[in-house]
């Protein structure tokens, strides 16, 4: 079935990360690094909600790829953004209990998207760029406090995937990105459907 940008569902994910150094110490054998995405599209003028999905990854040895199971670790979808996404991904390694890291984060992120407005900002229906840009403060708060708790920042990137172009959301293209600290390798594919693989987007609505 040809793909319709207005209708099919697409999935921005990671198929591959790997680990290039140790976050805090040459000494430590194991990192435990984790992955957060933070998205919102271009459906949420009427249901202003954003995408999130958080996943741990214990036991990492540094210079180590982390290959994901079928289609990767999902950052958006499946879904049919409309005429955009937005998209921030943040990579940390943990020096604490990571059982309750993911309440943790997503307790930050409700917070500081209500101290941003971030509701009527959506409703406003401002445009990808503006949602990136406040994506970016975003995560960054995020980032701040988590490094408060002892974590390290690994990785960040955003940006945004656009509908109406000659390649509708870049699909079936695949991004590597790499720092000092790891490579990561982002992939954008029609699916329709999780494959069960890892965690699953949750929707909070604002």
């Amino acid at each position: 079935m040809p793909f319709n940008p207005k209708q099919s569902k697409i999935a921005i994910t990671m198929s591959e990360f790997t680990l290039l150094e140790n976050a805090d110490s040459p000494f430590e054998t194991y990192n435990e690094p984790y992955i957060l995405s933070v998205a919102i599209d271009g459906t949420g003028k009427s249901d202003p909600a954003i995408d999130f999905n958080f996943m741990p990854f214990p036991k990492v040895r540094s210079n180590t790829t982390v290959t994901m199971l079928g289609d990767g670790h999902l950052l958006y979808g499946p879904k049919n953004p409309g005429e955009f996404v937005a998209l921030s991904v943040l990579m940390m390694e943990s020096d604490t209990d990571m059982h309750q890291k993911g309440e943790l984060i997503k307790n930050i992120l409700e917070s500081k998207a209500a101290d941003l407005g971030l509701k009527a900002v959506i409703v406003a229906n401002p445009g990808s760029a503006a949602l990136v840009a406040i994506l970016k403060e975003l995560v960054t708060f995020i980032a701040g406090v988590l490094a408060q708790n002892g974590d390290d920042e690994l990785f960040r990137t955003e940006g945004a995937f656009l509908r109406d172009q000659p390649n509708p959301f870049h699909i079936n293209r695949k991004y590597k990105h790499r720092n000092d600290s790891v490579e990561v390798a982002i992939q954008i594919i029609p699916l329709e459907t999780p494959n069960g693989e890892g965690a699953t987007l949750e929707s909070l609505t604002l």
